[in-house]
């Protein structure tokens, strides 16, 4: 069965206003809803289309943005209006990965100079215009199936020319638990100041000292992590013995039971 496509879709949300002129929040809704979104199912009606505010997923708005810009299939990019959060999230995208489709509502105001050089696509708010859009965005969408991976951007040209090479954090290997574990230790004033007291003979009661390592839940995680991974404490000496105390009551012991032992 083949991934579904998806296409995220970076346009303004809230109100917006140019030369004295008003556009509401409810308005741009209106032009994705039966426009924007409308255009992109008639050209891939298989395609899983997504706007900022129709994420549902808990969690900071801005990470799932980010996570959209970085994996989405495709995003297109409505530059109609000025707006400063539609321009980064296009700029993290170019420099992210190809199948960013730039387009803008042919009435708005002037393309900003930067961007103006970047191919994009005008639509108007019609039922033409509606069709028009829908027939370049499948142009595009049957392209990039047939290129996958060229590059539709100048930044992602000049990486390819100069063979720019990219973080790649795949690949990246995983810290020593035990390594995180001491940094914490030395970088926390707390635990580095009882460390330096027990290295200079002087005696460090083990309660201060764990206490002062649990104070900051940071430093306590790392610890731990370091000493399951070494052996030094087993999971199940945590969350797999029941105390007496815990078993439910036909299991318990009774006084006489204790007794006969």
């Amino acid at each position: 069965m083949l991934k579904e496509k998806t296409c995220f879709v970076v346009m303004a949300i809230g109100d917006q206003e140019y030369n004295g002129k008003a556009i509401t929040a409810q308005d741009l809704k209106s032009k994705y809803d039966d426009l924007i979104k409308e255009a992109i199912l008639k050209a891939s009606p298989e395609i899983s289309v997504v706007r900022a505010d129709d994420i549902s997923l808990p969690g900071s708005i801005s990470s799932d943005i980010l996570t959209h810009l970085m994996h989405a299939d495709y995003v297109i990019a409505d530059v109609t209006y000025p707006n400063p959060n539609v321009y980064y999230e296009l700029g993290l995208r170019h420099a992210s990965r190809p199948g960013t489709i730039i387009i803008r509502d042919s009435s708005g105001p002037k393309v900003p100079f930067d961007i103006s050089h970047l191919r994009h696509f005008e639509y108007e708010n019609t039922a033409t215009g509606l069709k028009s859009l829908a027939s370049n965005l499948k142009a595009y969408f049957d392209l990039s199936v047939k290129n996958p991976g060229r590059p539709d951007n100048q930044f992602l040209e000049l990486a390819k020319l100069t063979k720019y090479e990219f973080p790649n954090y795949i690949d990246e290997p995983e810290e020593d638990p035990v390594i995180t574990a001491i940094m914490s230790l030395i970088t926390n004033p707390d635990t580095a100041g009882l460390l330096v007291k027990a290295g200079s003979g002087q005696e460090v009661n083990q309660a201060e000292m764990l206490s002062a390592i649990f104070q900051n839940p940071t430093v306590g995680q790392n610890l731990l992590k370091a000493m399951l991974a070494t052996g030094h404490l087993d999971q199940g000496e945590i969350f797999g013995k029941q105390s007496q105390k815990g078993l439910p009551s036909r299991n318990r012991p009774s006084t006489s039971q204790k007794r006969r032992r």
